[in-house]
């Protein structure tokens, strides 16, 4: 006879968490409220209300006239307006073991058909990260079509997105262009009584994509201090992990990060790369031995390299 079922059970999960902050703390009305604050009287007073919007100064009548300039002043430049127009190109290259971009090359056809041979400023060029400057001020062309036609002769080229967002003076801005792929995060199977076996899976996400955050502090001679964080991250592959008679998912991501500061002039380019990925493709084939040329084998591999480049253009725009 069969005897009585216990209860047990037993689970399996898989945790992926990956997390890239950048924070900034800006209370202008504290700032203002302080610069006021040194400018007062012994008797003078200043309160600032930012729920109102408002500040209100007690004080002598020279010195509120004083206090008045100044704060006009803060007025007119935290009202500016900056459009910033961001483009993320994708560079695909099939090449040798160690390729990347040439960005010389790049550099020579932007010389030979537009004439920026005296507009490119390099700031930083390694293996690992590479920027310049490029003046497009004076070009009837957008400068992303123009790197866009320099880049196609080295690769196939694709443009991963192109955003244009407008913020004000020393406020931050973010960008994303992000993707959601879900996956199989746990499972977990129990024995019931008289029931079997019973099986409950729990699904999960994992966010990929491209983050920027963009804060723009635009001087009265036009320089324009652009500081931007970056975060961009692929989905690499999902592996399937067992125990047992339960399975599980497990993203393999594969990101890069940075903290830029740079200044430049409004209508200016800024070019990054940096960020790039590998694809390896093996072919075999043959009779026996794929090595044994006289049987007709053959080995061939494919090296693929994903280059990633961000364009950024701030653009001050005029005060209605």
């Amino acid at each position: 006879g069969g005897g009585g079922g216990g209860v047990g059970g037993g689970s399996v999960n898989a945790t992926n968490s990956q997390n890239t902050a950048v924070k900034s703390t800006l209370s202008v009305f504290s700032s203002i409220e302080k610069a006021i604050g040194i400018m007062l009287s012994a008797q003078g007073k200043v309160v600032a209300s930012p729920a109102t919007g408002s500040i209100t100064v007690s004080d002598t009548p020279d010195n509120l006239e004083r206090i008045a300039l100044f704060i006009d002043k803060e007025n007119g430049a935290l009202s500016r307006q900056v459009m910033v127009n961001v483009t993320v190109l994708a560079v695909t290259l099939t090449r040798g073991d160690n390729y990347g971009i040439q960005w010389d090359a790049v550099y020579k056809t932007l010389t030979n058909k537009y004439g920026l041979s005296n507009s490119l400023a390099k700031v930083a060029n390694t293996n690992a990260f590479s920027a310049s400057i490029l003046n497009t001020a004076t070009s009837k062309m957008a400068g992303s079509a123009m790197m866009i036609e320099a880049l196609s002769e080295q690769g196939r080229v694709r443009r991963e997105t192109s955003a244009s967002v407008v913020t004000l003076n020393n406020q931050p801005v973010p960008v994303q262009v992000a993707k959601q792929t879900s996956y199989l995060q746990s499972s977990q199977t129990t024995q019931v009584p008289n029931a079997g076996l019973i099986t409950s899976l729990t699904p999960g996400t994992i966010t990929t994509g491209f983050n920027m955050s963009i804060l723009p502090n635009v001087l009265n001679n036009g320089t324009v201090l652009l500081q931007f964080s970056t975060d961009i991250s692929s989905l690499r592959a999902l592996r399937t992990v067992s125990s047992g008679t339960s399975s599980i998912e497990t993203p393999e991501t594969e990101t890069r990060n940075f903290l830029q500061r740079v200044a430049m002039k409004s209508n200016e380019t800024l070019i990054i790369s940096g960020f790039e990925q590998t694809d390896d493709n093996l072919n075999q084939q043959g009779v026996g031995t794929p090595s044994n040329l006289l049987l007709g084998g053959s080995v061939g591999a494919t090296t693929n390299k994903e280059v990633i480049v961000i364009m950024i253009t701030p653009i001050a725009m005029r005060a209605s």
